[in-house]
């Protein structure tokens, strides 16, 4: 920008599934979740300090790593006359799931492991939502990956296993 001033703008992460056909991986809507992306005079917001809109860049970053974390899997596409539902098989690791690289800088690994799916069977219209949790052993049923890894993952809920900041 011309004044050198960069703001901070909080989004909901809603990663896009337009890749019908394949598997896509919980990596690659990461990836483009936080692909930066340049913006012109026309489409960038107005700076706070000079009250000027040039161009810029914006990139969308993971301020601050929770204890929990949940990540909405973007089912549900509307258009201006219709609401769609994807299948996109999206792939997701059940332990190390490294979110430091999409932190504001890249600051060591900080890694998730999962311990609940959300799962969403059905249409737009209506549908069964189900659950799969880990628990103590003896407790549940076991469930296989390829069953936590189905087309109908909607909600992914994750718990911080380890957190190394390291400012780069």
């Amino acid at each position: 920008s011309v004044c050198s001033h960069y703001s901070n703008t909080f989004d909901v992460f809603s990663p896009s599934q337009s890749d019908y056909g394949r598997t896509v991986t919980l990596r690659e809507c990461l990836d483009l979740f936080s692909q930066e992306e340049k913006l012109d005079k026309e489409n960038s917001p107005m700076c706070e300090r000079c009250n000027r809109r040039t161009e810029s860049t914006k990139r969308l970053t993971i301020q601050r790593f929770s204890r929990i974390l949940v990540m909405h899997l973007n089912r549900f596409t509307m258009s201006r006359y219709s609401i769609s539902k994807s299948t996109v098989p999206v792939s997701f690791p059940l332990n190390g799931l490294d979110l430091g690289p999409f932190g504001p800088v890249d600051c060591g690994p900080v890694l998730y492991d999962l311990y609940a799916v959300c799962n969403h069977s059905g249409t737009v219209n209506m549908g069964h939502y189900t659950a799969a949790c880990r628990g103590e052993e003896g407790h549940v049923a076991e469930i296989t990956e390829e069953k936590l890894q189905s087309n109908q993952a909607y909600v992914l809920f994750y718990e911080l296993k380890s957190l190394n900041v390291t400012r780069k």
